[in-house]
């Protein structure tokens, strides 16, 4: 056991990430692949592509092209076998950017058995998809059809409340509708639609008989709006809805939603094993999304909380009852197996999609451009708010719903174009987030009476020691940085790790222990960083 290696892997929107661990959780390496500097050939800025390409299906909308993805997975391999021991790896598993969807084409399966070790991966999988290109998170071309899907689900019970979540305009139903109605050709041809976290596994399966395309994870499954969190099975209304016709022919291009994530998906494929030298019996696990990847490496007790201050900001909360609201999602919690062990069975996300982007604004307009500059007008505020206050709503937000615009107030709550101190946008813009936060926090926690005792912060900003205790101060509870590190096995540097990609590998290890009759919950083999 000592010698085993455990490996996650996280497709996000700008890369390609891999961490190893040891059988102690202890965080060995980490490689990457970075989408605009290591495969420019595809010409992506920010991981996608530019307003008007003409892989777009429309001109504004946000998305990858999904060859860049497979070409990023032959890259990344290539470095792993160079520097790793690749022959100890015994599981794996992956986190993917969450609601992003990938196409395969009718035949993709037999295509995917039919992979050969002499080549990489992106040639032989030519063909393989019916569509080019990924929808990314971002994307908001489907205004229409999520309001389309609300009028209709008032009539049938509620978005929400079957599925969780109001409909958004990143989730994969909408985005399937908008699809359907627009290419029916494309959407005849696909065989099966996936996430990110089953595409990734889907591609360790490859080669040999076994290879298939992977099942969904029900975690990431809750993020379509099409999933039913009260029966824990698609919503045959829903389905029927977006697909025009009869549910079963959307229910078999969405396959198979594992409800148990102890179950491993499968061995990896002949590709894996023969071109780089990975055990036969190594272990391909279910994956699942970004967020609750993050909140399987972190395992957020009842009272905590993780706040990853990233392009979004996020909050995840465990939760123990289902409690849908317009204002927030609710989600199966990642390692929750249906046994009354201690993991709650849901987590609560809240979003603000005006994180880090309206912090680089602010940083650029009124703080030289410069972190240092943003740092120091943060240090120079003496007390919370002694100016004022302001929102800096640069994109529609999500909480509260579509509030936009810059709206600045003084000392005495009355508006103002600008503060007189122009570095005081800085700590406004600190302190409004940080009061967003408690608010919307203070709310949830109400119905379950438990009071915040802990944050866990994570991302970007994460870093600044003076966000943090500002954090601390409004939320008025200890706020921890996790530091996962390790050293570099190729230069013996100390290693910072990705938190989605630690969880996924944290699954992976999980599941190998279970495989080995160590029928444990996910907690008694996970270390609490």
């Amino acid at each position: 056991m000592s010698s085993a290696y455990f490996v996650g892997l996280d497709l996000s929107t700008q890369a390609l990430k891999a961490s190893l661990l040891d059988a102690s959780l202890r965080g060995v390496d980490e490689v990457s692949v970075r989408f605009d500097v290591d495969v420019p050939e595809f010409g992506t800025s920010g991981g996608v592509l530019r307003h008007g390409h003409a892989l777009l299906d429309e001109p504004e909308a946000v998305a990858a092209p999904v060859d860049m993805y497979v070409a990023a997975m032959d890259v990344l391999w290539d470095r792993i076998a160079e520097k790793w021991p690749v022959d100890r790896i015994v599981a794996l598993s992956a986190a993917g950017q969450q609601h992003a969807s990938v196409y395969w084409a009718q035949g993709a399966t037999d295509l995917l058995r039919d992979v050969e070790a002499h080549a990489p991966l992106r040639p032989q999988l030519a063909g393989a998809f019916s569509r080019a290109i990924v929808p990314n998170w971002q994307d908001a071309t489907t205004l229409d059809e999520c309001a389309e899907l609300m009028r209709w689900a008032d009539t049938t019970g509620g978005m929400c409340e079957v599925t969780g979540s109001m409909a958004h305009t990143r989730f994969t139903g909408a985005q399937i509708l908008r699809w359907r109605r627009r290419h029916p050709e494309q959407y005849a041809r696909t065989e099966r639609i996936a996430l990110v976290s089953n595409f990734v596994t889907t591609l360790l399966l490859a080669g040999g008989a076994d290879a298939r395309i992977a099942p969904l994870d029900q975690s990431d499954a809750c993020g379509m709006n099409l999933w039913d969190m009260r029966t824990r099975a698609w919503s045959q209304p829903l389905l029927a809805m977006v697909d025009g016709a009869q549910a079963g022919a959307l229910e078999a291009k969405l396959g198979h939603v594992v409800l148990d994530p102890r179950v491993p998906v499968g061995r990896v494929g002949t590709w894996l094993q023969r071109r780089y030298g990975l055990a036969s019996s190594c272990l391909v696990c279910q994956a699942t999304g970004d967020n609750p990847a993050t909140l399987q490496c972190l395992t957020p007790r009842m009272g905590e909380a993780v706040i990853s201050l990233g392009t979004s900001d996020t909050v995840l909360l465990p939760s123990q009852v289902y409690t849908p609201d317009p204002t927030y999602h609710i989600f199966a919690h990642p390692v929750t197996t249906g046994e009354a062990h201690g993991t709650p069975p849901y987590f609560l996300m809240l979003v603000y999609k005006n994180g880090s982007l309206a912090r680089e604004w602010v940083r650029d307009t009124y703080a030289g451009g410069t972190w240092a500059g943003f740092d120091a007008a943060l240090q120079s505020a003496a007390e919370p708010l002694q100016h004022g206050t302001g929102f800096f709503w640069l994109r529609p937000e999500i909480i509260p719903w579509h509030a936009r615009g810059l709206h600045r107030f003084n000392e005495h709550d009355e508006p103002i174009e600008a503060f007189e101190d122009a570095t005081y946008h800085v700590p406004a813009i600190v302190q409004s987030q940080c009061l967003a936060f408690k608010t919307s926090i203070d709310r949830v926690l109400r119905t379950s009476r438990t009071p915040l005792q802990r944050v866990y912060v994570v991302g970007g900003a994460a870093e600044n020691e003076h966000v943090c205790q500002l954090l601390a101060d409004v939320l008025g509870c200890d706020v921890a940085r996790p530091r996962i590190v390790g050293r570099s096995a190729e230069t013996g540097q100390r290693v910072p790790y990705n938190y989605c990609s630690v969880g996924a590998a944290c699954r992976a290890r999980w599941v190998w222990a279970v495989m080995q009759g160590e029928h444990a919950p996910f907690e008694t083999t996970h270390t609490t960083w």
